[in-house]
């Protein structure tokens, strides 16, 4: 006798046993006037060991970054390219060996300021980790 029927049907009962859950999911909204989206994302190599000095460095690295950048693209006024970014540790063992920094734009500035002005926040703060990892292990 074959067990294929058997087999069959165990799993057609299992299928239809499962209990389910009703998902609902909102429609989604469309974008405002302010809407922003995270343009790039880059990984950065700290070090490989726990450093609280270089923890508390990496506030003031990203600022003289942004504000870098911001001047370079529209004077002192910020709010003209509607740029920002967030950081997030990556690492394994130590999550500060390694942290994804992504440069955030309003979705009505990205086109126009977002590749150069993300580019010139990435090489500033580059030579920023550079400079505070320099002698480091």
């Amino acid at each position: 006798m074959s067990k294929l029927p058997l087999l069959a049907a165990a799993v057609l009962f299992c299928a239809c046993a499962a209990p389910r859950e009703a998902v609902m999911t909102q429609p989604l909204k469309p974008a405002g006037p302010g809407a922003a989206s995270v343009f790039e994302k880059r990984t950065f190599k700290l070090v490989k060991t726990p450093d609280p000095d270089l923890e508390l460095q990496l506030e003031s690295l990203l600022s003289a970054s942004y504000d870098a950048a911001v001047v370079r693209h529209s004077g002192a006024d910020p709010i003209t390219v509607g740029f920002t970014y967030s950081l997030s540790p990556r690492g394994a063992v130590y999550p500060f060996s390694e942290i994804e920094v992504s440069c955030i734009m309003q979705d009505k500035y990205a086109s126009r300021h977002g590749p150069g002005l993300c580019a010139d926040f990435y090489a500033e703060l580059e030579r920023q980790i550079a400079k505070a990892v320099a002698g480091r292990q």
